[in-house]
C-alpha cells in the first residue's frame, strides 16, 4: 500500500440527533469511506432554521472526507433524505480540500486530478470560531447582531500544555467550544468584526476565528426554503 496526496471535498452535515449512523450508511452506498460524528446544538431563531427543526435543539454533526468529486455522494443524499424528510431534516456544506492523504495500491490508477469540474460558488461562507467553554453563546449573540441568523455549537478540548502557557505568556483553557456559522459572503466581515470586539475575544488566548468559502449548500430532506 502506498500513501498518495489527492484533492477532495469535506462534507459537513448537520442533523437532528440519532440519525447520523443511517446518514453515513447512505453516503457509503455512493462511495464514501465513512464519517466522523460530533455532537452539538444549533442555536438561532430565524424562520429557516425553524422550518428545518434546527432551532435550539441537540444535533449530530457528520464530517465526511471525500476523494475527488462529490457529485455522486451529494446526489445520493439529496435523493435518499428526500424520502425521509422528518428523519433526515437538516443541511450540509460542501467545502474544497486541497490535500488528502490516502492509502492506495501501487497499481491503482488514482491521480491527483479532480474530475468533478470547476468549483461551484454557493455565495455562502462557513465561519468557524474556537472559544473557551461557556462563551460561545455570547459570541453567537454578537454575531447575530451583525447579521448572522444562527450557528451550531460543539463541545471541544484544546491541547495546550504548561510549556505552551509559559512560552506565550497567556492562560490556555483546555475546555473549548466550536461555533459554526453559515453566512452570506457580504455578512462575513461585519460578523468577524463584531465577534472580534467581544470582551472575551479581546483577551489573549480568548479564541480564534477563520472563514472558508462554501462550495455548495445542501438542504437535506424535502423542505422548501421560506420566501423572503
Amino acid at each position: 500500500m502506498d500513501k498518495v496526496v489527492v484533492p477532495g471535498k469535506l462534507l459537513i452535515s448537520i442533523l437532528n440527533r440519532k440519525w447520523a449512523e443511517e446518514y453515513i450508511a447512505i453516503t457509503k452506498t455512493a462511495g464514501a469511506r465513512g464519517g466522523t460524528i460530533a455532537y452539538g446544538r444549533t442555536t438561532g431563531g430565524n424562520s429557516f432554521l425553524q422550518i428545518l427543526s434546527l432551532a435550539d435543539v441537540d444535533q449530530e454533526i457528520v464530517f465526511t472526507l471525500i476523494e475527488g468529486s462529490a457529485q455522486d455522494i451529494v446526489r445520493k443524499i439529496v435523493e435518499k433524505t428526500a424520502l425521509n424528510p422528518k428523519k433526515f431534516r437538516g443541511f450540509a456544506l460542501l467545502l474544497p480540500v486541497s490535500h488528502m492523504f490516502v492509502h492506495t495500491r501501487s497499481q491503482d490508477p488514482r491521480t491527483t486530478t479532480d474530475k468533478g469540474g470547476a468549483p461551484m460558488e454557493s455565495g455562502t461562507t462557513l465561519i468557524t470560531l474556537i472559544v473557551n467553554a461557556g462563551f460561545a453563546d455570547d459570541v453567537m449573540a454578537a454575531a447575530r447582531r451583525a447579521g448572522a441568523t444562527g450557528g451550531t455549537i460543539l463541545n471541544a478540548r484544546g491541547t495546550g500544555t504548561a510549556e505552551d502557557v509559559k512560552f506565550f505568556g497567556i492562560t490556555l483553557v483546555p475546555e473549548k467550544e466550536m461555533l459554526l456559522i453559515v453566512a452570506a459572503k457580504d455578512k462575513v466581515d461585519p460578523i468577524l468584526q463584531a465577534v472580534n470586539a467581544t470582551p472575551r475575544l479581546c483577551e489573549p488566548g480568548g479564541g480564534i476565528a477563520f472563514a472558508m468559502d462554501v462550495e455548495r449548500f445542501i438542504v437535506l430532506g424535502n423542505v422548501r426554503k421560506p420566501q423572503g
